[in-house]
Order: C-alpha cells, then sequence, then structure tokens
C-alpha cells in the first residue's frame, strides 16, 4: 500500500514538473537562439571592420569563425541591409574580387545572396504584397516592386487570387500588375494558360503575354488558335495577344507544333534569352494542379535548358505524333542531361527508364538523328551514347541511313574525338557491311588505331628555339605521363614524325613559331581530326599574352600560358580543356576496353571472310599484336591473323609456337592456329621454322599435348613424302 502511495506521490510530482520543465527547455532554446543571433553580429561586425582597416589576417579569422556559426541566411541579409552595415557591405562585395579574404567574401555573400532569395520567395510575403495592390498609390507602387523582385515565384499567387470569385474586386489590379512583371512571368504564365480551365483567368494570361511580348509564349498561344474546341472568345484573344508579341520570324509560318519544337530548339542550344539567371542555382519547372494551381519543382539550373528542350518536344509530339525531329530532339536532350551528370527531376518518378532505354527503343533512325546533332554541336558524351545504341540495335543497313545528304555514323569517323571515332569504327565493323559504302576505306585504318590503344600518352612540341623545345621535352618525359613527346621547329616536320602514333594527348605550341604562324597551326589542327579534339597549349611572353588568347579565342581546346609555366601546370591545363569539353583522358582501362573490343572485331570480320573491310591494313598491327601481353587481344589476335592469307602472319605464329620462353596454353594456341592457317593457305614457313616443328615432333623431350599439336601442324604444312619417312626412320631402334 505505501509503494502504490510513493508511486501516485510520484506521478502528480512528474505531471506538476512536466510544464515548468518544457518552460524552462523554450527559455533555454531562447537563451541559445539569442546567443547565436549575437555571436553572428558581433562577427560580421568585425569582419567588415578588419577588413575596412586592411587587417586580413583578423578578417580571415572572424570569417571563418562566422561562417562556422552556420548563421541564417536572413539574418546576415538583414544585417547586410541595415544602415549600420550597408556601406561596409558595399565594400565587403568588391573584396571578391583579388584580396587575401576572397573565398570568405564570397561565400558570405553567397549566404546573403541565399536570404535574399528566401524572403524574395515566401508565399505570405508575396500574398500581403498581392493585397496592398488594393491599398494606397504609394502602397502599391511598393507592392509592385516587391512582386517584380519576386518574380517568377509571384504568379501563383497571384493566378490564385484570380481564381478566387470572392476577390473580384482585385482582379483589374492584378491584371494590371501581371504583365509588369516581365519576362521572368511567361513560364509559369503560359503552363497556367495550357493546363488552367477558367476562361476569365485564360484571357487575362492572354492579355498580359501580349503585353510582355516574349516569343516564348508563341506556341501556347498558337495551341489555342489551332484548336478547334476552344471558344471564339478564347481563340480572338489568343490571335490578338500573337499579334502583340515582335520578332517572330523565325517563327513565321510555322504550325504549333512546329513552333514547340522551334523553343526546344532554342532551349537545347542554350539561348542566352532563355538562360537561367547566373546567380541563381535552382530553377523552377512548372506544373498544374486543379485545386492548388501552379506547382513549381525546383530543379539544378544547368539541367534546367535540357529539361525544358523535353518538355517543348512532348507538347509538339502531343500535336503531331509523327514528328520525328521532335522526337529525335527529345532523345538528345535526355541524352545530353544524363552525359552532363544531372540525375533525373523528382518530377520524372519512381521507376523511370534511364536516356538509353529510350534511345534503343526509338531505333535507328531517330539515333541516327540524335548522333547527327551531336556532331554538328561537337558534344561528344551525346554522340557516344548514340553510337553505342545504334551498335546494338542496328544492322549494316540502318547504320548508314543517309538523313539528307549524310550519313552520321560514317560523319563519326573522322569527327574530331578519339573515343567517337572509335566507337563509330567499331559499330560499323561489327555489323560486317556486305556492299561497299561511302568513306569504307576510313573504317580498318581507325579499327587499327583503336588495336594499338595501350593508355600510353604522347605530346607533341613545336617551338623554333631548340634548347626550349628540349627542355620541355624532357620534363615532359621525367613527368612519367608521356611515353613519346616529339618535338620539332616545324608544325609539318612535328605531325610527319608523329604519324605512326595511335594517339595525341597534348600539343604545346609557342606562340612565335613560324612555318607555319601561330594562327595557320590552330587552323591545321582544328582541320585535322586526329588532333582537333587535343588539348593544345600555346606558350607565349607576359608581353604578347593578350594578343596570344585573342589569337586562340576560338578555339575550345586551346588555352595560353606563360612561358615560366611549370610542366605540372602545363599538364593540369591540359586536362582542365578535357574537362571543358566533357572529354576524358584516354587512361590504361579505356585503352584496354576499346583495343580488346577492336581485336574481337577483327577477328569476326577475319573469320566469315568480309570482302568490304579488308584486312590487308591492319596485318602489321594484328602480327605485333600476337605478341600483346593483353591475352584476350593476343589471342583474338593469333585467330585473326591465321584466318588471313598472310605470309608474315603464318611466320608469326609459328615464331610464338616454337618460343620456349612462352606459357605453355600460348604456345598450344598458336600451333592450333598454325594448323588452321595452313590447311586455308597452305605452308608459308621459312624452312628453318618446319625443321623446328619437326624437331618438336621428333624429340623424346617434346611435352605429350605440345608434341600431339606440332604434329597436327606439321602435318596441316602437307611437305614432300621426305619429311614424314624422316619421321618414321628416326623413330627406329
Amino acid at each position: 500500500m505505501i509503494n502504490k502511495q510513493k508511486v501516485l506521490v510520484l506521478a502528480m510530482i512528474s505531471m506538476m514538473l512536466l510544464p515548468m520543465m518544457a518552460a524552462l527547455g523554450q527559455t533555454t532554446n531562447a537563451e541559445s537562439d539569442t546567443e547565436l543571433i549575437e555571436q553572428t553580429r558581433q562577427y560580421w561586425d568585425e569582419l567588415l571592420h578588419y577588413c575596412l582597416i586592411g587587417r586580413w589576417d583578423l578578417a580571415q579569422d572572424r570569417g571563418r569563425a562566422l561562417l562556422d556559426l552556420e548563421p541564417d541566411p536572413t539574418l546576415l541579409l538583414n544585417l547586410a541591409q541595415s544602415d549600420k552595415y550597408a556601406d561596409s557591405y558595399r565594400n565587403l562585395s568588391l573584396l571578391e574580387q583579388d584580396t587575401p579574404v576572397k573565398d570568405i567574401a564570397l561565400k558570405v555573400m553567397k549566404l546573403v545572396e541565399q536570404g535574399r532569395f528566401i524572403e524574395r520567395t515566401k508565399p505570405d510575403r508575396i500574398a500581403a504584397e498581392v493585397k496592398r495592390l488594393s491599398g494606397t498609390t504609394r502602397g502599391r507602387e511598393m507592392a509592385m516592386a516587391r512582386l517584380k523582385d519576386s518574380g517568377e515565384w509571384a504568379v501563383p499567387v497571384m493566378i490564385e487570387a484570380l481564381r478566387d470569385s470572392n476577390r473580384s474586386e482585385e482582379f483589374s489590379l492584378i491584371k494590371w500588375a501581371l504583365p509588369q512583371l516581365g519576362r521572368v512571368a511567361v513560364n509559369p504564365l503560359v503552363l497556367a494558360l495550357q493546363r488552367c480551365k477558367e476562361l476569365n483567368v485564360r484571357l487575362i494570361i492572354l492579355e498580359s503575354l501580349g503585353e510582355i511580348g516574349y516569343q516564348s509564349a508563341v506556341p501556347y498561344i498558337q495551341e489555342i488558335v489551332e484548336n478547334e474546341n476552344a471558344g471564339s472568345e478564347l481563340r480572338t484573344a489568343a490571335l490578338k495577344a500573337l499579334r502583340s508579341i515582335r520578332n517572330q520570324d523565325n517563327l513565321a509560318g510555322k504550325n504549333a507544333a512546329a513552333a514547340f519544337e522551334q523553343l526546344a530548339l532554342d532551349y537545347y542550344n542554350h539561348l542566352d534569352s532563355l538562360a537561367v539567371p547566373a546567380e541563381q542555382e535552382q530553377a523552377n519547372v512548372w506544373f498544374w494542379n486543379d485545386e492548388t494551381g501552379l506547382i513549381p519543382e525546383e530543379v539544378i539550373s544547368d539541367s534546367f535548358d535540357e529539361l525544358m528542350a523535353m518538355r517543348c518536344c512532348e507538347s509538339a509530339i502531343m500535336l503531331d505524333r509523327n514528328r520525328a525531329t521532335a522526337i529525335s530532339l527529345w532523345l538528345s536532350a535526355f541524352s545530353r542531361l544524363e552525359a552532363e551528370g544531372h540525375p533525373q527531376p523528382a518530377y520524372f518518378g519512381e521507376g523511370h527508364a534511364d536516356a538509353a532505354t529510350y534511345a534503343l527503343t526509338a531505333g535507328p533512325e531517330y539515333l541516327h538523328r540524335v548522333l547527327n546533332r551531336a556532331l554538328e554541336n561537337r558534344n561528344r558524351p551525346v554522340a557516344l551514347s548514340a553510337i553505342k545504341a545504334l551498335r546494338r540495335n542496328s544492322g549494316q543497313k540502318s547504320l548508314l541511313f543517309e538523313l539528307g545528304t549524310v550519313q552520321p555514323l560514317m560523319k563519326a569517323l573522322t569527327f574530331a574525338d578519339r573515343e567517337v571515332r572509335l566507337s563509330a569504327a567499331l559499330a560499323i565493323g561489327a555489323a560486317k557491311p556486305s556492299a561497299p559504302f561511302n568513306r569504307s576505306k576510313l573504317v580498318m585504318p581507325i579499327l587499327v588505331e583503336a588495336l594499338r590503344q595501350k593508355g600510353q600518352r604522347n605530346a607533341l612540341i613545336v617551338d623554333g628555339d631548340e634548347d626550349r623545345r628540349n627542355r620541355l621535352r624532357g620534363e615532359l618525359v621525367n613527368s612519367g605521363l608521356f611515353s613519346v613527346v616529339v618535338s620539332e621547329a616545324h608544325l609539318g616536320v612535328t605531325i610527319e614524325r608523329a604519324k605512326n602514333l595511335s594517339s595525341f594527348d597534348l600539343i604545346v605550341l609557342n606562340s612565335n613559331i613560324s612555318q607555319p604562324n601561330l594562327n595557320e597551326a590552330l587552323a591545321t589542327i582544328a582541320n585535322d581530326y586526329r588532333l582537333a579534339f587535343c588539348p593544345t597549349i600555346v606558350i607565349t611572353s607576359a608581353g604578347s599574352i593578350s594578343t596570344t588568347e585573342k589569337n586562340i579565342a576560338a578555339s575550345d581546346f586551346a588555352q595560353a600560358v606563360l612561358e615560366d609555366t611549370p610542366v605540372e601546370n602545363i599538364i593540369k591545363a591540359a586536362l582542365e580543356i578535357l574537362a571543358k569539353n566533357q572529354a576524358i583522358d584516354f587512361d590504361a582501362g579505356l585503352a584496354d576496353k576499346y583495343a580488346t573490343d577492336a581485336a574481337q572485331v577483327l577477328r569476326s570480320l577475319a573469320i566469315t571472310g568480309n570482302q568490304v573491310l579488308s584486312l590487308k591494313p591492319a596485318e602489321p598491327a594484328l602480327i605485333e599484336a600476337i605478341r600483346e601481353t593483353r591475352p584476350a587481344i593476343q589471342k583474338a589476335a593469333i585467330e585473326t591473323v591465321a584466318n588471313l592469307d598472310s605470309l608474315e602472319g603464318q611466320r608469326a605464329i609459328a615464331t610464338l609456337a616454337l618460343d620456349e620462353q612462352q606459357e605453355m596454353s600460348i604456345r598450344l594456341m598458336a600451333l592450333e592456329n598454325l594448323t588452321a592457317s595452313a590447311k586455308s593457305f597452305g605452308n608459308l614457313l621459312l624452312p628453318e621454322q618446319v625443321t623446328q616443328i619437326y624437331n618438336l615432333v621428333s624429340s623424346q623431350n617434346t611435352e605429350p599435348q605440345l608434341k600431339n599439336l606440332a604434329a597436327e601442324a606439321f602435318g596441316s604444312l602437307n611437305l614432300p613424302s621426305a619429311q614424314t619417312s624422316k619421321l618414321i626412320i628416326d623413330q627406329m631402334q
């Protein structure tokens, strides 16, 4: 009984203490928040103070302390906008340029801008400003300024107000305010125009779009004009809006489907007028819900153009299901989205297929369109994905598809990027073409190029100063990154000396070269598909840097550096050029992949006796590959050579079989293929090789399996009976 009473008393005490403890916790949290705010104010104040007097060491210390607090961005915004700090904050923005506190200043400024973004996009703030439109003239002006600051985020709130019949007295003011938001309002407005069902709202949107006068609204308006089910009032308003929008030259005579495709192409081509503001890390893709109205889906700003290109293509395809160009553009945009490393946006939903799945399903014609666009745009990742899909689902006829006067896959054979070029040749070779085709003679040299890939980097140096040229050559060799460095005074001589190299990974030019001069040399490089995607570093003097940079401005693959730049920085600059162009360093792993693939394709062509792609140009490289240290390539090379009518090839296989330093498995494989070669093409061996094989057969010390296969090979040579007689006599006791 006593225990029960104690429990009851304790329970009552606990119930009494709980509210007190909760209040104490709230007090503690409030004190903690106050302390954090004061600490933020203090570090902010001291950061700006020390920047003002040039004490960079102390400014850095306070800046780091401020950032370590992970301060509320809106608090920093309020501090920046306060009368006390407004001037100092402007000074901080200047410190982003080139000062000891540059990195800290950038991070602090970024937080302030984040606070500005949070404030200007708050729905409650926007809703209050929409209400203020109905106030005094001064209040209306201030509200309009705030709504402009909110930009596209103001549109959903204003549209919802227009959908509320209880707020009809505000309609005229909202109608007045909407077009003043300008271009930023177009994307949410056109989506609302397309999806909203209320006539009065759509009429106001059309009038607003006409006043804004921005071309990206045209397809959506044209869609209404062409819709026979739209009412006459709506279509009349749409026609009026169209007439208000000027500069529609690129849309003249186009129906809605074509206009949507043109808009998609503008997004795909990254038209500046459609771009997300540079300071904005996120962008909105707009959706519609009949109950809640406009809904923004945040996406990474760098992915916005591709996603909008896809959406516009979808609208075009909805209007014209057979619009092949829109389908291929959608595939291109999706491929580029993935190639640039962007994840699928959340609105794609669970289980959404990847770009490759859609590409494979679409089939060869669309893939050729994707490939052709990628080649024209010099977009290697998209070109690669299209070629890979073509190889998986296309035969010879499909691979040689003509798009007007162009065969995209043939065009890819001379594309500057090595991986694209090799992939195109491998796709054609794997298809085992049965009839001659344009550029067929290019395929085998490129397959040889692929076979010879070993991940070794090769560099070219062109410099008229021999001492300087030799010094740089030594530094590149000593870096351990380059297997071969060819250096000469003239570009033509350098290229000629390097013509047998399997690849080029770096070109270094001195800006004062002659025969040809720098501009002519850059043009020569750009027009040579083996060199055009190769990072080119131009070394120049401090006094000539601006002129040199001007000369190389047209090249995406050239960069100027000063003549005292360390070799490691030259290599770093080359890698940056590759990254900027979405290219990659052709390392050993990638080289193995392409060399192995090439060996298998060549083997297949040889076994099937392909008459279109002659393996004769590949014979020297295949004979070299017989001695490869990579087993898959060596095996394929041996089998390929065994299927060629090649004197040197048969002898190379025999030499490998007779080499006692080789592993037994390799010798056995060589003997098997020697037998196959002899059966098909007869005895092409040297007399001494015949004798060595005979000795293997006749020796009592030869390993049984080796002896057996040597005997098979010897017999396949179909030698005169005297040889066989000698073998029988030699074995007599």
